[in-house]
């Protein structure tokens, strides 16, 4: 069966692995939507916190804090890292999941502060 939304399903293992790897870190936030391509978290005041989302050519990672406080982005992540807080991946390189990790933490910690 295909996926309605998703703009390339060849991505989803990709998207899936992401999202495995950062759901700890959004621990006790609240998840908005959370569908195969798609995933949005937002802090309990209802300021966005992340989306993972596929598309076309890549699986995007938008981090909300990293706008406000680009010092939380961990230096391994720059290859990946396109405008103030957009990641895009692709199935070529592997995503470095512990700067992943890394990163998401320090957003984490300035939640409430953006």
């Amino acid at each position: 069966m295909r996926c309605q939304h998703v703009k390339n399903e060849a991505f989803l293992f990709l998207w899936s692995s992401i999202r495995t790897a950062l759901l700890p870190a959004v621990e006790g936030l609240v998840t908005v939507t959370d569908e195969p391509g798609d995933w949005r978290v937002e802090t309990h005041e209802g300021r966005p916190f992340l989306t993972l989302r596929i598309q076309r050519r890549h699986v995007g990672l938008y981090l909300l804090p990293m706008y406000y406080h680009p010092g939380v982005c961990d230096a391994a992540l720059a290859p990946f890292r396109h405008g103030k807080s957009t990641f895009r991946f692709t199935l070529t390189t592997e995503p470095p999941f512990e700067a992943l990790k890394t990163t998401m933490e320090r957003a984490r910690a300035v939640v409430g502060v953006y």
